[in-house]
């Protein structure tokens, strides 16, 4: 039903007025200044929330937990520089290496330009030097049998890398005059 004109806008006056005098009665600046405190507290439960979201799919999903995290424990061990171990893993266009040690080298995809990254010649001349410690430290613990088996290498692969990507790695291997190397693999899921 439409109403009368003069009607009509004495309605409208009346709900304005109405209006107006609710603005002015200050019970708005209460609830406003109770309203900034809920927010807060929303804005809190959200972000929060979001953050139990993210790690429970972190947790369901293995495979988003790579580059390897090394375990640092302090204290020597009888098998310290006896050995050589390092993770491979791709996250970004990019290979990443991680070793025992914490150091990280980084190089291209592409395989062209990958034997002549700087990250790359270094990781070389790093498992050179790496090799050659090792093996010092079997010969002066006068462990004839174990040159062989223990200066090998022993690699954690992420899963999603193929062969392709794993031979610059073996060049760098080779280069550095180890034969043997393993590879290193979850168990039970983790």
């Amino acid at each position: 039903m439409i109403l009368p004109g003069k009607k009509r806008v004495r309605l409208y006056q009346e709900a304005f007025a109405r209006s107006k005098a609710r603005l002015e009665d200050g019970l708005n600046e209460e609830a406003g200044a109770a309203l900034i405190p809920a927010l807060l507290a929303a804005m809190v439960v959200l972000v929060v929330g979001l953050a139990c979201g993210v790690k429970s799919f972190e947790a369901a999903n293995p495979r988003l937990a790579y580059p390897a995290q090394l375990l640092v424990l302090e204290g020597d061990s009888e098998e310290s520089n006896r050995s050589i171990w390092f993770s491979l893993s791709a996250p970004d266009q990019t290979i990443i290496v991680t070793t025992d040690d914490q150091k990280i080298f980084e190089w291209p995809l592409d395989p062209i330009k990958t034997l002549q990254s700087k990250g790359y010649l270094d990781f070389k001349e790093f498992l050179k030097v790496r090799r050659k410690l090792v093996i010092e430290n079997l010969v002066l613990s006068m462990d004839r049998e174990g040159i062989e088996t223990k200066s090998g290498a022993v690699v954690a692969v992420d899963e999603r890398l193929t062969y392709a990507h794993f031979k610059p790695v073996m060049l760098a291997l080779a280069a550095a005059g180890i034969r043997s190397y393993g590879f290193e693999t979850r168990s039970d899921g983790e």
